[in-house]
């Protein structure tokens, strides 16, 4: 069962209410955190890379960590070295700007549509589960979203997003498309959530042995 469905409603009881989506787009716009462009630096190993995306660590030894400025950046990385374009993932490492890394990603040599669909999905969570995972803030703002389901409202994306900005979402939204960031998000946020939970069980279980040291 997928996050967001766990207080689903019975079928033909009612159609979905807007508050219970979170729509997001813009990196500087409410909820912009979920963007893949919005700025929060976060590392990944080169091993973690290489097994994403099927390929051998080649600019770096598998030990070293690469520090990313944003999702955006980790994921057109993945997508060069999946492809082994070594000099576009330097290229993209070598630009700040979100904007012109997807342009350099887009535009990677030897890309496969069908090869780079099988693990991108997975290179989104990764991405998300570290820039989320290493960031507190951010991580507090995902955990606070509930059980809302998360749609990045793409006008133009009917893959990552819904294919259609916010204010006309709900009035079609048997026509959304795939959603795979927002569908991403909602598995990293369960995957944190859970992470946090055995953490606080953890403590909890600890605490009385903490107690009794220190008395």
């Amino acid at each position: 069962m997928k996050p967001h469905q766990r207080q689903s409603h019975p079928s033909g009881s009612r159609a979905p209410a807007q508050d219970e989506f979170i729509f997001f787009y813009f990196p500087n716009a409410p909820y912009g955190e979920f963007c893949p462009w919005y700025f929060g630096p976060f590392t990944v190993s080169q091993a973690e890379i290489a097994s994403l995306i099927g390929q051998p660590c080649e600019l770096s030894g598998a030990n070293e960590t690469i520090t990313f400025n944003c999702a955006e950046q980790f994921m057109m990385y993945c997508k060069a070295g999946r492809f082994r374009d070594f000099v576009r993932q330097l290229r993209i490492m070598a630009t700040a700007s979100p904007k012109e890394q997807k342009r350099l990603g887009k535009n990677t040599i030897g890309c496969c549509d069908r090869q780079w669909d099988d693990v991108k999905s997975k290179v989104v969570v990764a991405g998300n589960v570290a820039k989320f995972g290493q960031n507190e803030g951010l991580k507090a703002k995902l955990l606070a979203t509930g059980d809302r389901v998360l749609v990045e409202a793409s006008s133009k994306d009917r893959v990552w997003g819904i294919g259609f900005k916010e204010k006309h979402a709900m009035g079609h939204r048997a026509e959304w498309g795939e959603n795979r960031l927002g569908e991403a998000l909602m598995v990293v946020r369960e995957r944190l959530r859970r992470e946090e939970e055995a953490q606080i069980r953890e403590r909890a279980e600890k605490e009385p042995w903490t107690i009794y040291n220190n008395a």
